[in-house]
């Protein structure tokens, strides 16, 4: 019965069949970026934010955090799958008290569903968990853009997905950090982006930093004792 049930959907083609895996891209093209990593220093025990380029071309960060240690891990247009194959680079050489995270949606953009992004980002989560279980995570959610207007849809539906994950784990929270990007349409605000209309301009970083700042202060002050 089974394998005419097979057959039928073979014939017409029916959703009973498994849907393929989006292909992720080949993690392979960051070996540079990682190499130079690898070759830096491990600064353990303080704050790494990682993921993919809105984490990268955050040049302030240091800056708009002047009391807090914290690292950049941010690299190219990575996706959710790239955290997972270089973690030991990304996080166990420095052995964070906390992660900051976003990525997200280069995945989206990559052709994964929501669905696949969201088992890619948690499995990586649930990584960090296992290796580092008393690691606190700062789940930023993933932002819209005007140059992927068209995926907006999809990124709702991802930061649902983690929003709704996150709220049953106490070692994770999940930030709203796309709420601001939007007018009252759930169009982009143009003044918040670069000229790319997809990464984030001087403005839209200060009002990320104002988001993250006294939550990461709070944290920080849980976990190192302060």
């Amino acid at each position: 019965m089974r394998f005419l049930l097979l057959f039928t959907a073979l014939l017409l083609g029916s959703p009973i069949l498994a849907r393929e895996p989006t292909p992720r891209p080949d993690p392979a093209r960051f070996a540079k970026e990682i190499s130079v990593f690898e070759a830096q220093p491990a600064d353990k025990g303080g704050i790494v934010f990682t993921g993919s380029s809105s984490i990268r071309l955050w040049k302030t960060l240091k800056q708009d955090f002047p009391d807090l240690p914290v690292l950049n891990r941010g690299f190219g247009s990575s996706v959710a799958n790239d955290l997972t194959v270089y973690f030991d680079t990304l996080i166990t050489r420095h052995e964070p008290k906390i992660i900051v995270t976003y990525t997200g949606s280069n995945d989206i953009n990559a052709k994964l569903t929501p669905e696949e992004a969201f088992t890619d980002y948690t499995g990586f989560l649930d990584q960090v968990h296992t290796r580092f279980p008393k690691t606190r995570v700062l789940l930023t959610s993933v932002k819209i853009g005007e140059k992927r207007i068209t995926q907006i849809p999809q990124v709702h539906a991802l930061n649902e997905l983690l929003k709704a994950w996150s709220e049953s784990k106490d070692w994770v929270q999940y930030i709203d950090c796309t709420s601001y990007l939007a007018d009252s349409a759930g169009k982009p605000i143009r003044k918040y982006y670069a000229a790319d209309l997809l990464h984030l301009s001087p403005e839209g970083y200060a009002e990320w930093t104002k988001i993250l700042s006294p939550i990461l202060h709070q944290e920080w002050a849980k976990v190192s004792g302060h």
